[in-house]
């Protein structure tokens, strides 16, 4: 009886020794976060959305693409890299290849243009070099700027984002960090504050290199941050641009532009019930056909949709409009 009554004082005792712990605070190793939580940028603003949720956390990775109709045969031979992504609730809705290796091709162009953004003003003057008006690779994009041509940031990145100029790229790399080598690491650091951890670019443009990589989801990341800058928008809203500048000598200059978005262009039908903000293009022989959108459905539902990996434009835009008919689905 003795010794039954010491276990049950002894059990009372580390009872109430674990209740006078339960209120003190537990020691925890700091929190590392998943992707860089805002910009100081003059152009960044907050539209509710958060940006670097990880999707890949629960994603519904189970969820597929619906089988198409005949129409659809050519998107569903090929082998594609896609992802659908509802921001309001922070869902994959579907995806295939999410986290694969892939060449980008110019979708780059989004991390360079959010580089820039971050740390410039877009009034800034930039001054076109040598290498920007030289690139010398065949089937390169060229808006055909010459050296010593100037013209705001701001133009220059309507450039990049609407006709996709791989001279631009190159003029505003030298210009935020004076060299393209230079660039590329401030690209590969923000490319980790994002989260973008399989990342790895070597130029500013696209041009195809065997160790310039990415995954759909980092330029899903990437496409996220951008979202929240209001020039970004205002950019690739436009489905044709005007761009001035000066030669040299100081004499004015304008190129006009159509977008490479092929929505825009009318080439392809945007789906009942959707509208396109705006997004990025990308082409090479290896990236193959790719595109990434940010829009919204009737709504107002916002999502961001990409594609990667198409052999051919219509492949990629029927891919395209596949997935955002699918957000009626859900």
């Amino acid at each position: 009886m003795i010794q039954l009554k010491r276990k049950q004082i002894a059990l009372l005792l580390l009872f109430a020794l674990f209740c006078a712990g339960c209120g003190k605070k537990p020691i925890q190793e700091e929190a590392v976060p998943l992707g860089y939580t805002g910009s100081q940028s003059y152009e960044y603003y907050d539209v509710g959305n958060d940006r670097n949720a990880d999707f890949l956390t629960g994603r519904g990775a189970e969820v597929s693409i619906p089988a198409g109709t005949a129409d659809d045969a050519v998107a569903a031979k090929e082998d594609y890299v896609y992802g659908l992504y509802r921001l309001s609730d922070r869902k994959v809705l579907c995806e295939h290849g999410l986290t694969e290796q892939i060449y980008p091709a110019s979708t780059t162009k989004l991390l360079t243009a959010l580089v820039a953004l971050k740390y410039c003003n877009i009034s800034e003057t930039v001054t076109i070099s040598y290498n920007a008006s030289h690139i010398g690779i065949p089937g390169a994009m060229l808006c055909g700027f010459n050296e010593g041509d100037t013209i705001m940031l701001g133009d220059l990145l309507t450039a990049l984002l609407v006709y996709s100029g791989n001279d631009a790229g190159i003029a505003i790399a030298e210009h935020v960090a004076g060299s393209e080598e230079a660039f590329a690491e401030m690209m590969n650091e923000e490319a980790r504050k994002l989260g973008a951890v399989d990342t790895h670019f070597v130029n500013s443009h696209g041009l195809h290199k065997k160790d310039h990589y990415t995954t759909a989801y980092d330029i899903y990341l990437i496409m996220n941050e951008l979202i929240h800058y209001n020039s970004f928008l205002s950019i690739v809203s436009m489905p044709s641009c005007e761009i001035h500048y000066s030669d040299k000598l100081g004499n004015p200059k304008v190129k006009s532009f159509n977008s490479s978005n092929l929505y825009f262009e009318g080439l392809f039908k945007v789906p009942e019930g959707i509208e396109i903000i705006g997004g990025k293009t990308g082409t090479t022989g290896s990236a193959g056909c790719c595109l990434i959108l940010y829009f919204k459905d009737e709504k107002g539902v916002s999502y961001i949709a990409e594609v990667f990996h198409a052999p051919t434009y219509e492949a990629l835009y029927m891919k395209m409009t596949e997935l955002m008919k699918q957000t009626a689905s859900y």
